[in-house]
This record gives C-alpha cells, sequence and structure tokens, in this order.
C-alpha cells in the first residue's frame, strides 16, 4: 500500500531502490529516535511526518499561497500564470488553479498534506487520474490528505 501511495505522491519519480528505501525508512519512522518530538500515539502520525521529510523534492511547501504558487509553479517546467492576487481567497485560489492544473496536457491536481507540525501548507501534484487512489490508500494507511479545493 505504501508504495504504491509513493509512486502516486511522485508521479513514478521514485523506482527500484531508491522507492524500496523510502518505504523503508517511512514505514520505520515510528521507532526513529529522530522523531521523538513527534507526540504521536499510532504509527501513522510518525508517517505522515516521515513522508513530508523523505520526499521533499515532490512537495510544494508554503505559510502563505503566493509562496505555495511559486513552489507548485516551479515543479513544471511550463510554469504556471502568475499568482493571481494578494486579495484572492485560499478557496478561489484553489479553484483557479484547479483549472489552470486540469488544462495541462496531463491534467494534474494538487492535494495538500495533512500538518501538525507548523503553519506551513504542503502540497503535492499529483496526475489528476490517480487522486481517488492516492486519497483511498492515504486513508487505508491513516494518513491526512485532502483536495486543495476542498479547502477554505
Amino acid at each position: 500500500m505504501l508504495t504504491e501511495l509513493i509512486t502516486l505522491l511522485t508521479c513514478d519519480g521514485l523506482e527500484g531502490d531508491d522507492l524500496a528505501d523510502c518505504v523503508a525508512r517511512i514505514e520505520a519512522s515510528p521507532a526513529d529516535p529522530e522523531l521523538e518530538w513527534i507526540e504521536g500515539d499510532s504509527p501513522a502520525e510518525f508517517m505522515q511526518f516521515a513522508i513530508l521529510a523523505e520526499l521533499g523534492d515532490f512537495v510544494a511547501i508554503g505559510d502563505k499561497v503566493d509562496e505555495l504558487h511559486e513552489e507548485i509553479s516551479e515543479q513544471f517546467a511550463d510554469p504556471l500564470p502568475a499568482f493571481p492576487g494578494q486579495e484572492m481567497p485560499v478557496a478561489d485560489y484553489f479553484q483557479w488553479l484547479d483549472g489552470e492544473l486540469a488544462a495541462r496536457p496531463t491534467p494534474y491536481e494538487i492535494l495538500l498534506w495533512g500538518n501538525h507540525f507548523d503553519d506551513n501548507l504542503y502540497a503535492f501534484i499529483v496526475r489528476r487520474k490517480d487522486t481517488a487512489r492516492v486519497l483511498d490508500l492515504a486513508g487505508g494507511l491513516g494518513l491526512l490528505a485532502e483536495r486543495a479545493t476542498r479547502r477554505g
């Protein structure tokens, strides 16, 4: 389950030994002494953070929506249009972004990764066709993820 989730979150960006090593580290996260600061009582709470730590090259991070937009845009060879404006409510921004990503040759969607550790927004860019499966796998593992269009 976790291997498939990581494969989909990275849009097939990890394979072979790199994928297996990443999954092994995430699975071992509840016993990782460096993560003792996480006040979790379930393996999922540790894995929630470990996925972010392991997949740093595949996640966009920002404490403000305009910063998140820049990070998301940098993930594409053909950047997104400029951030539409400081006054735009978060829910409206994610609706606008969803339309932009859906219109790409490969349609994508933004999934927000649950975060109880800081004030940042963490977003994965996934293929739109994989969204339902990613959410199903995450839920089955007790992980928190949601469509950005549901945020607001």
